[in-house]
């Protein structure tokens, strides 16, 4: 080794072993983080109160744009109005760097789309001191508001009428009489007369609905009763025919006559549609089950009696002549079982299960007596014919059913129910949707 490094060695080792200047030295690095870590803290909480003067100018320019825009001020005029704002908190739009952006409708959220709202979003890079030591970019701050007129949407179940009588002339369109209890549960009840007594309610005879819409006036005697949820509304419109652009399936020749059934029978439809020329009647223990489809009465009546049975999924039976006379009723006796649920949405006769032609005179009457043996899901439209109807209280009893027809007499206990989600009866199904305004307020 020569004699200048042995030198450099012995200076090397002699200020490994000087402590001051090791002290010092780490001193002033240590010093140099903490004072660069005190003024990063401190940069953060400027760009914190940065933060919040921009929220506070967006939130403002965001309320006033939205009020003017509400007023009918144009898109223009509440623009400028938005940056007027902005521009006295210190944010001007395009000076030191800062952009104010007023959207309408909103870009984003969940007001996108709504005309009446209005976004405001302010950007602005902030300048570094100490944190250039570790970021390589300037941050930038970025706030967003949006105000809009406020909104409340209420959803209630749509305005179902169970019970519909059509006849538009100075008659009694329904009786309720004697010990009948009619029972229209989340269901209203409409009459078309002009009479003073479109509905006639007598004896201990009782009707419960959630409203009802008469065109002329109803009458009541003895100790009858009518009540209402939603009121009785009495010198109102006419009840449009929820079925009236419904018509009768294309048909032709038979494909049985004068049938009557005493014993087990299914019947099969041929492309859809069967027809009974000169009726259908069920006797004694008859028991008919009918598959899928159009049932097409032609020229006489459909009948049940005894203790007869029908069964049909998705079936619609239909009464009508192509002769242009003999037009049938319906008839079904008070032992008898029914069980009937009408075609579903997409279908000719969606929601029907008895439709009777409206050329059949109006001296005809349609008798339901089945009582607790009926249950039947859908409509019965009668809309030239008087119905009569003596009740379906049994446990059977359908969750969604229709009456409609010319004039309507109830007796017995009856209970008509709406409770039609998937079913297509008209009317019956479905939800109103109510959108209510209020003021305009920070909604975002």
């Amino acid at each position: 080794m020569t004699r200048g490094n042995r030198n450099a060695l012995r200076h090397l080792a002699r200020f490994a072993r000087e402590r001051k200047g090791g002290v010092a030295v780490l001193t002033a690095m240590t010093l140099t983080s903490l004072m660069g870590f005190a003024g990063l803290g401190t940069e953060a909480t400027l760009w914190y109160v940065a933060k919040r003067n921009m929220q506070g100018a967006t939130d403002t320019a965001a309320f006033t744009a939205a009020i003017a825009e509400t007023a009918g001020q144009n898109s223009t005029g509440f623009k400028l109005a938005a940056k007027a704002v902005a521009t006295q908190y210190g944010f001007t739009d395009g000076t030191g760097g800062v952009t104010v952006t007023i959207n309408n409708p909103p870009l984003t959220g969940s007001y996108t789309g709504n005309a009446q709202a209005v976004e405001v979003i302010i950007t602005q890079p902030q300048n570094m001191l100490f944190s250039a030591l570790f970021l390589s970019t300037r941050p930038t701050i970025t706030s967003r508001a949006v105000a809009g007129p406020s909104t409340t949407t209420t959803t209630t179940p749509g305005v179902a009428n169970c019970v519909i009588a059509l006849d538009h002339g100075n008659v009694t369109d329904v009786n309720d009489s004697g010990t009948a209890a009619l029972n229209l549960n989340h269901c209203s009840l409409a009459i078309n007369s002009v009479s003073s007594s479109a509905l006639n309610l007598s004896g201990t005879a009782s009707i419960t609905a959630q409203s009802a819409s008469i065109v002329g006036n109803w009458t009541k005697s003895g100790v009858a009763t009518f009540t209402t949820t939603n009121g009785i509304s009495t010198g109102a419109q006419p009840t449009p025919d929820p079925y009236a652009t419904v018509n009768i399936p294309s048909y032709s020749g038979c494909n049985s006559s004068n049938t009557i059934v005493v014993g087990s029978k299914t019947f099969t439809p041929v492309n859809g549609v069967y027809v009974f020329c000169n009726g259908l009647k069920i006797q004694g223990t008859g028991n008919v089950t009918l598959q899928p489809g159009v049932y097409i009465v032609d020229g006489g009546s459909f009948s049940l009696s005894g203790t007869s049975t029908i069964t049909g999924n998705g079936v619609t039976i239909i009464t009508t002549s192509s002769a242009g006379n003999n037009y049938g009723t319906v008839s079904i006796s008070g032992g008898s079982t029914v069980n009937i649920t009408a075609p579903p949405t997409g279908a000719a006769t969606a929601g029907l299960a008895f439709f009777q032609d409206r050329h059949a005179p109006n001296s005809g009457t349609n008798s339901f007596s089945g009582g607790s043996n009926m249950n039947i899901t859908g409509a019965l439209y009668f809309p030239s014919q008087a119905v009569s109807y003596s009740g379906n209280t049994g446990p059977s009893a359908s969750q969604c059913t229709q009456l409609i027809g010319y004039t309507l007499t109830f007796t017995g206990t009856s209970n008509f129910n709406a409770n039609c989600t998937g079913v297509a009866v008209a009317g019956m199904s479905g939800t109103t949707t109510t959108t209510t305004t209020g003021p305009v307020k920070l909604v975002e």
